[in-house]
């Protein structure tokens, strides 16, 4: 009950302030074009849970009546403050009905429908309320139906839909990306280009202009996203309902003879600007969206096409891919460049007695325990082919290339995997070893070579062993 209490409270304080501010220190005759503090509000309620609407309506249309009584030189009395609080806690109420929950912009931008029910919330709660307070301002004051209701509804319409997703925006990791310091210059430029377009647009009546301001808004959207756009829409509305009522621009030189007056005209005007733009900036969000995920989904496809299905190493074509990069940069550095070669002793048998299966789990096991013994990033360990290995080491000589080999090789001995066809009783690798400087020009192949021949003396020697090559010292083991 004290958290409602206290909730109610500090909300009536800041709408107080809010209404009071805006009818005293802000262009209060354009208020009757674009009311914003609605649009906020049902901005504040589609982020809280339903629960807590009734304590935040309570604060919230409590300081503003506080606020419009204050200010209000026709009526001043409370009972018609009270009827009007409650037409615009109606309205908020309806139009905050119409709209999802919000967590995140990009989610909330992303729900079914959203563009519907968004024009939804702008049409129907304004109406509704609108229609209300056409009755109640011709009742009480004799204002013209159309009159009080284009000052109650169409104010606030315009107001939700310029607001609203600035509010929903302000939190948003778009929004946060747009002040980040090295976004600051583009985001100031773009959006004083979309300013100086509306400028250009309403305080010019002699040239007609208006057909600038969407592609403006549009072009924020496009380079500064949802968040730009919302910022600029919010900005070139306050501009257009301010030098309208200076009397500049189109709207503000509006003929009187005609019909339409130059409010409702603006808001009519600035109505569709924005209806128009929602479902742009809604294409252009999964366009972007869509990109990201194919980015994404290509990168997954690459490296899926360079590693090995079974063992889930490096294939033999990410070796040739990385083989290459780094053999050009030894060629380049004049660093010698290492290579081993390995191959799991008598494998064939060991399929032959164990099934193909258990080949699978044995190639799987002896795949992770040479990964496991691969310490350095630039190391470059793939299934080569069948039962065979490799292992890239740049930056090593050939000391160091058989060092490790006795590491990988003592590391598949630990597996301790039964292979009856084998004389150690276990499976075994053979490794061959190799290593060079290479010249410019020199035919990287060569390496490849040495280590196979390397590979075929460990094996002609009794397997189970590293070899090196082309200095042909054999490593002692058990």
């Amino acid at each position: 009950m004290i958290r409602h209490a206290g909730r109610a409270l500090a909300f009536g304080l800041v709408y107080f302030l809010a209404d009071f501010s805006l009818n005293h220190f802000g262009f209060s005759n354009g208020w009757t074009i674009l009311w914003p503090l609605n649009g906020v509000t049902i901005a504040i309620l589609i982020m809280r849970p339903r629960s807590e609407w009734p304590s935040v309506l309570l604060g919230i249309e409590v300081g503003t009546g506080f606020g419009e009584h204050y200010d209000n030189s026709v009526i001043n009395s409370l009972g018609p403050e009270i009827l009007q609080r409650l037409m615009s806690l109606v309205e908020v109420t309806v139009s905050a009905m119409f709209l999802p929950a919000f967590s995140t912009l990009e989610e909330w931008l992303r729900k079914p429908r959203i563009f519907p029910r968004f024009v939804a919330a702008l049409l129907i709660g304004p109406t509704v309320s609108g229609i209300l307070a056409a009755v109640f301002f011709h009742v009480v004051t004799g204002q013209g139906y159309l009159s009080a209701f284009d000052d109650w509804a169409a104010a606030d319409a315009l107001g939700i839909a310029a607001i609203m997703p600035l509010a929903l925006s302000f939190s948003s990791r778009e929004m946060r990306g747009l002040f980040r310091l090295r976004s600051l210059p583009r985001t100031f430029a773009v959006l004083a280009l979309a300013f100086g377009s509306a400028a250009a647009v309403f305080t010019v009546s002699r040239y007609p202009l208006l057909f600038l301001l969407f592609p403006a808004i549009l072009l924020v959207d496009g380079l500064l996203g949802f968040a730009g756009s919302a910022i600029a829409v919010f900005g070139i509305s306050l501009m257009a309902v301010y030098y309208t009522t200076l009397l500049k621009g189109p709207f503000g030189v509006w003929p009187r003879d005609l019909t339409v007056t130059s409010n409702v005209a603006l808001q009519l005007y600035l109505g569709f600007q924005l209806l128009a733009l929602f479902p742009a900036s809604l294409m252009l969000l999964e366009r972007k969206r869509m990109g990201s995920e194919l980015q994404n989904t290509n990168a997954q496809l690459l490296l899926l096409a360079s590693l090995d299905g079974l063992t889930g190493i490096p294939n033999r074509r990410s070796f040739d891919e990385y083989f290459a990069q780094e053999w050009n940069r030894a060629i380049r550095l004049q660093t010698p460049l290492a290579f081993i070669m390995m191959d799991i002793d008598h494998f064939k048998q060991f399929n032959d007695i164990y099934g193909h299966h258990a080949g699978d789990q044995c190639l799987q096991a002896v795949a992770k325990a040479l990964k496991d013994e691969v310490q350095r990033a630039q190391d470059h360990l793939a299934r080569f082919g069948g039962e065979e290995f490799s292992l890239l080491l740049p930056h090593t000589d050939l000391d160091g290339a058989i060092h490790l080999a006795e590491q990988l090789r003592m590391a598949i001995m630990e597996l301790k995997i039964n292979h009856r066809g084998s004389s150690t009783g276990q499976v075994t690798i053979s490794l061959g070893c190799a290593a060079l400087t290479p010249a410019n020009g020199a035919d990287r192949t060569s390496l490849l070579q040495m280590a196979d021949a390397a590979l075929y003396e460990a094996k002609r020697s009794g397997r189970n062993r590293s070899f090196g090559s082309p200095l042909a010292r054999e490593t002692v083991h058990s």
